[in-house]
């Protein structure tokens, strides 16, 4: 293309992407998951205000690769509390997933690229393939772990959660016709 944006004579025509995200929305995305997630499931004290900066570090700079330094801070964080197997521990077995898999993203896609949001179906498919026996298991455990304490509250919240993940499979399984 030409400063003036008229095509040199005999150019491919640019190819139609379809729809199209900025890349730096995946950073956003990280940011969303990872901070309330830091301020909900980190015990108090330092947890939650190292977990917050580990995020701005890890959106700032993934190559860095501190994405990994927060999951591993917020999964020991969650193991120095008492009782540490409750409906909170389901949550955050799923939002860790979920910010490694937008880490990885994160790591192969410039901020300012573009992105289309179809091409993330797979991954975003994979997800919920492993999710589902995993939160199986969790909920099992947690029942299997404190059966006197709230037993409604882990068939509730394993329930909640089974039902969101057979949603969002039947969404994102689903293929769409050409």
């Amino acid at each position: 293309m030409s400063a003036t944006g008229e095509r040199s004579p005999g150019a491919a025509p640019a190819p139609d992407l379809g729809l199209t995200v900025p890349a730096w929305s995946l950073r956003v995305a990280f940011a969303v998951v990872a901070v309330p997630l830091a301020l909900t499931t980190a015990p108090s004290g330092m947890w939650p205000t190292l977990a917050v900066l580990l995020t701005g570090v890890a959106v700032a700079v993934p190559r860095w690769r501190v994405a990994w330094v927060l999951i591993a801070v917020l999964a020991f964080s969650t193991l120095l509390e008492p009782g540490t197997l409750t409906p909170r521990l389901l949550a955050l077995i799923a939002a860790v997933h979920v910010l490694h898999v937008l880490a990885s993203w994160m790591l192969v896609l410039p901020a300012g690229a573009r992105l289309q949001p179809a091409a993330l179906l797979p991954s975003l498919r994979r997800v919920v393939l492993i999710q589902l026996p995993v939160q199986a298991a969790a909920t099992v455990l947690l029942l299997i772990a404190r059966p006197a304490a709230a037993p409604w509250l882990a068939i509730v919240s394993g329930g909640a959660i089974v039902g969101l993940v057979a949603l969002l499979a039947t969404l994102l399984l689903a293929r769409p016709r050409v």
